[in-house]
């Protein structure tokens, strides 16, 4: 009887930490990007590279958000005024500064964050 009350327990605590919402970004693949931008969902593309390297090579699609203007003071993105329902979609050079920025959106709020794999770096579709 007493396994069975341990056995019940376990199963009751890994069903309640499955059902907590997830403090994570998701990582996705350059098909998820595509089927995102032409989709007539709202996302925020935030692509968080310098603005020289922004303006040297971009997705269509995404606003340049320097992760150096906001990594020290992570509270700046507040004042961007941004719904943080909104799903976030944050993407760099080679998918390294990507995953700081994702974590300090999830951080900041923001219910449902996404980091391109590999960047702009691994990127095969349309640049401008």
């Amino acid at each position: 009887m007493k396994k069975l009350l341990i056995v019940l327990s376990l199963l009751i605590f890994v069903s309640t930490l499955s059902a907590c919402k997830s403090d994570e970004y998701e990582n996705i693949s350059n098909e998820q990007l595509s089927e995102m931008l032409a989709s007539d969902d709202n996302y925020y593309f935030i692509d968080v590279r310098t603005e020289q390297e922004f303006n040297n090579l971009r997705i269509p699609g995404f606003s340049n958000l320097d992760l150096y203007s906001f990594d020290k003071n992570p509270e700046l993105i507040n004042t961007l005024d941004l719904d943080k329902s909104i799903p976030v979609v944050i993407m760099c050079n080679s998918g390294n500064r990507s995953v700081t920025a994702a974590k300090i959106f999830i951080d900041q709020g923001f219910t449902t964050v996404y980091n391109l794999k590999n960047g702009i770096q691994g990127w095969d579709g349309t640049t401008n």
